[in-house]
């Protein structure tokens, strides 16, 4: 679809509707919040959108209906991140320049999951280097994003799978999720110097025997399915 034909469509441009929907989303968001806040407290008895169940009062579907564009919430979504990643300072320039020029792209006519994918994908390749350069070199994390980085560049931009990027992220979600663990415990009332050391001792050994469980679990069923493999050729 063309950069006209997209306007011809839906009456402007995808990346104009997409700042139109942001603006409608963080409305409806504080209103809602408003309302729940009022029956909460005894207030005004909520009617409207704050009755519907929580997943069908979701900001994002309601802002995309009252854009009245016929566009979904998930690609207006997809629009504004890749708007996200472009202006994010903490990633590389080049793979900034990647997202820009998906963004601009999006309004030349090309498929917004198209480009999405394609950034998405970088983007999960950076947060697993940086899982590789900041893990301890003897953690397991560091074993898991290894692995995973590889596997993703080894099959190139098209080629990834839904279950590869699902794996990247487990790998960065759980280099996260232990970080976090730390800077809670350091965030509490701080403890006796050698208490706090036992302390952290402990939650490295308890995230790195669960990882190289899981780790060896993978191990053995890609030994399962090359053996598989093997017998079937």
């Amino acid at each position: 679809m063309s950069a006209g034909g997209s306007i011809a469509r839906y009456g402007a441009s995808l990346t104009t509707l997409a700042d139109r929907y942001a603006c409608i989303k963080a409305e409806v968001a504080v209103g809602l919040r408003a309302r729940q806040e009022a029956s909460r407290f005894g207030g005004t008895p909520v009617t409207g959108e704050a009755q519907l169940p929580v997943g069908k009062r979701d900001a994002r579907r309601i802002a995309a209906e009252r854009l009245g564009a016929g566009v979904s919430h998930t690609t207006l979504e997809k629009v504004l991140w890749l708007r996200k990643v472009a202006f994010d300072v903490e990633r590389p320039l080049a793979l900034r320049g990647t997202a820009l020029d998906a963004y601009t792209a999006i309004d030349s006519g090309e498929p917004v999951s198209w480009l999405y994918d394609r950034v998405h994908t970088l983007v999960l390749v950076d947060d697993l280097k940086q899982v590789v350069a900041e893990a301890p070199a003897d953690s397991a994390v560091k074993v898991v994003a290894v692995a995973r980085l590889k596997k993703l560049q080894h099959r190139g931009l098209h080629a990834v799978t839904a279950a590869m990027k699902r794996e990247a992220r487990q790998a960065v979600a759980a280099a996260r999720r232990m970080d976090q663990r730390v800077e809670l415990f350091l965030c509490d009332a701080a403890p006796a110097l050698p208490t706090l050391h036992a302390s952290l001792k402990r939650l490295r050994r308890e995230n790195e025997a669960r990882y190289q469980e899981s780790l060896r679990a993978k191990h053995q069923g890609d030994e399962v399915t090359g053996a598989d493999g093997g017998a079937s050729a």
